[in-house]
């Protein structure tokens, strides 16, 4: 493939990406983390809870409920968003995430706690209240 064609290639499928996180935030109701906006997310809030997840992966699915209802709860007091591991392998690579859904807890920049599963409202509201007052 010549290099003009990939740039283009490149470029559709990067606006394509970009379509799909808006369009997983509006389902959602939450922001979407990408490997190109974590870093800022994370130096712009004080508390960041992120739901890491793929699109094939069926707990996911099961537990993004769980996670939005207890987002809308505590979203004036954390900042919540979630990020696609197949779209943003970076980040999760750089937080060490092997498996998912994994809820990321970070609290002034440093990795706080790392919840693996899709667990229970009641158990995700327990780990945030060791950070969330």
């Amino acid at each position: 493939m010549s290099s003009e064609l990939e740039s283009i290639v490149n470029e559709v499928v990067k606006k394509l990406l970009d379509k799909a996180e808006k369009l997983i935030a509006k389902e959602t109701g939450l922001p979407a983390v990408t490997d190109e906006n974590f870093h800022e997310i994370i130096k712009s809030n004080p508390i960041v809870v992120i739901d890491f997840w793929a699109p094939w992966c069926t707990p996911c699915y099961i537990y993004e409920p769980v996670f939005e209802k207890v987002a809308n709860e505590y979203k004036d007091r954390a900042f919540f968003g979630r990020l696609n591991t197949d779209e943003n392998p970076k980040t999760a690579d750089e937080l060490g995430i092997v498996n998912i859904p994994s809820t990321v807890i970070i609290v002034n920049g440093k990795v706080e706690d790392i919840i693996v599963g899709a667990v229970e409202e009641e158990i995700l509201k327990e780990h945030l209240q060791k950070y969330i007052r």
